[in-house]
């Protein structure tokens, strides 16, 4: 089987992937609930979370799931071994970050929202192992974290190019437009704010819930369009619902983040 039948037999199959995975983690998520897993998942993502900003793991307040986070870094971590003892660079994944993002770009522009929505979640995880690479190996610099932030700056404005061209002349277009203006404000101000020694880190929709959230809707919403599922006789109206929701809660946490700043 070459490469190409594999991909076809994953995308073929890419319903019934998305939904088992999604049940692995919802019945994870509620028998954590009943018989308290802390210690089995602080056994479990003890070494993941030795490579996170924060080496309790991840505990924002955001939309995203911090479970979702661990788990997610657990099991990329046999692809960062081995990037690590192959010696490749920090900056050499951010780089790949960006191709990625210009390839999704593309794909959505042509209206492959499934192959484009795979792509985006494929670079988002060359953008985390490039940060938890440089960490492990304390290969740390202030021209790497230059270099991550402007590319994710980039890579994000990229894909909703791509998206805003794929609606273009549609109204809906617009609105694409504001989730791009408010996804880059809201790290625009967080940025601002740690150069005057202002704390602004909170807010719902951050970079990754942005990510996140946009790779599952064009996921989910192929999987609609598979059945021919039709939601208010509307089409890709999934994926139309979450760029609204990013474009919102983009909007609410640049202003959250202000007045965080301001009042500190």
């Amino acid at each position: 089987m070459n490469i190409l039948e594999i991909y076809n037999l994953l995308i073929n199959h890419i319903d019934k992937i998305y939904v088992g995975i999604s049940l692995i983690f919802c019945i994870y998520w509620i028998l954590s609930k009943i018989f308290n897993f802390k210690t089995i998942d602080d056994q479990i993502f003890k070494n993941t979370k030795t490579a996170t900003k924060n080496p309790l793991g991840y505990k924002d307040k955001t939309m995203l799931s911090n479970l979702y986070k661990d788990w997610w870094c657990y099991l990329i971590e046999p692809t960062e071994s081995a990037l690590i003892r192959n010696n490749v660079s920090p900056n050499l994944l951010t780089v790949l970050s960006l191709f990625f993002s210009i390839i999704t770009s593309i794909m959505y522009f042509y209206g492959f929202i499934l192959t484009a929505s795979i792509f985006l979640l494929a670079g988002s995880t060359f953008d985390m192992l490039d940060g938890r690479i440089a960490r492990k190996t304390g290969k740390q610099s202030d021209i790497g974290s230059f270099l991550d932030s402007v590319l994710d700056r980039l890579c994000e404005s990229v894909i909703l190019i791509g998206i805003f061209l794929f609606y273009f002349p549609n109204p809906f277009c617009i609105v694409v437009l504001i989730a791009a203006i408010f996804s880059l404000t809201v790290s625009y101000v967080k940025s601002a704010a740690d150069n005057l020694n202002l704390s602004s880190n909170v807010g719902l929709m951050q970079r990754a819930d942005r990510v996140v959230y946009l790779g599952l809707g064009g996921i989910i919403n192929s999987i609609f369009s598979h059945f021919d599922l039709i939601i208010f006789n509307e089409e890709n109206f999934i994926f139309k619902a979450t760029i609204i929701l990013i474009a919102t809660f983009s909007f609410s946490t640049t202003i959250q983040r202000i007045l965080f700043a301001i009042k500190k």
